[in-house]
């Protein structure tokens, strides 16, 4: 799997939470691409500035900036506003997805994940 330019497609995962972070990790490079991971939206926002990824997974409850208020800088800004944001959240509430899809995320994955949805959903994205 080679993106644009020929290299993995590079995923960024920002999540307060070391497990997620780790096994999106392992699976993301088991399935071919180059995951960057930050923990919260701060450091999300540093790393975006150094290497701008194919796609972002964004998680909404995080301490600091929340996944909504890191969503709405992405898409202010005009070099990552293309890029495409999955959410990941505990967050079922339905009026939560719609937030997140008016601000511009792509999509909207409920945790606990399964990581072949996760991995489907960003292979659909990218293609």
């Amino acid at each position: 799997m080679t993106g644009t330019t020929g290299r993995s497609p590079i995923i960024l995962v920002i999540d307060d939470d070391f497990a997620n972070r780790k096994v999106l990790e392992m699976v993301l490079r088991r399935s071919g691409y180059c995951p960057m991971l930050a923990e919260d939206g701060e450091e999300g926002l540093q790393k975006v500035k150094e290497i701008v990824p194919d796609l972002i997974l964004l998680d909404l409850f995080m301490p600091g900036e929340d996944g909504f208020e890191v969503l709405a800088r992405f898409k202010d800004d005009p070099v990552l506003r293309n890029v495409p944001v999955v959410i990941f959240t505990v967050l079922v509430r339905e009026e939560s997805e719609q937030k997140a899809l008016e601000l511009g995320a792509t999509a909207y994955v409920t945790k606990p994940f399964d990581v072949d949805e996760v991995v489907t959903c960003i292979r659909c994205i990218l293609s």
